[in-house]
């Protein structure tokens, strides 16, 4: 059963009646009021209003919108990832430059210590040497006298010859031998 208004139905009139006229005038069926239609769609009738469909359209799109940002985004977390590894035996290098460069600075603030070091032991030191300056400048002084003295010694001292006649006679500790006798004459000077 349908709720759809049924076309008029046209009925041929009979002739019988005394109508002269031989062409047939076709008898309608008089009108109704209007008739409530319930709240079903008809075939022909559009299935969603067009702010329905504005919107299905507008969720479609942002759908279609959201999957494409999600593929560009992991695209691009593929490039950085591929990036990253890449730059990786860079970032290596960086790192170790990093540490000897620390090393290399630990060192030179040991040696910058050392340096200073040296410098207050430099400073002691110097005193030291003025000390040990002064201590020499006096031994100079001395051996100037020293020589001045000896400058005024002869060349030559006639030393009289020494000459030993006899037995020299010396206890031994070894116990009672006597010493062989001998003569000997000295090496020095004027004779």
């Amino acid at each position: 059963m349908t709720d759809r208004i049924l076309p008029a139905i046209s009925i041929p009139v009979p002739t019988g009646r005394g109508m002269s006229d031989p062409v047939a005038r076709p008898v309608v069926a008089p009108r109704r009021g209007p008739v409530a239609r319930p709240a079903t769609a008809h075939r022909k009738e559009a299935f969603l209003t067009t702010p329905a469909r504005a919107g299905m359209l507008l969720g479609a799109s942002a759908a279609v919108y959201a999957v494409t940002l999600a593929g560009v985004a992991s695209l691009q977390a593929s490039s950085d990832a591929d990036l990253a590894a890449r730059r990786q035996p860079w970032v290596d290098q960086v790192a170790a430059m990093r540490a000897s460069n620390d090393a290399l600075e630990q060192a030179l603030l040991r040696a910058d210590a050392d340096a200073r070091w040296l410098a207050t032991e430099y400073d002691s030191t110097t005193g030291d040497i003025a000390a040990y300056q002064a201590r020499l400048d006096g031994l100079a002084a001395l051996v100037a006298e020293v020589e001045g003295s000896a400058a005024a010694l002869p060349t030559r001292i006639a030393l009289p010859k020494v000459t030993m006649r006899g037995a020299v006679t010396t206890r031994s500790s070894s116990g009672g031998g006597s010493a062989p006798s001998s003569t000997s004459t000295s090496g020095g000077s004027g004779g």
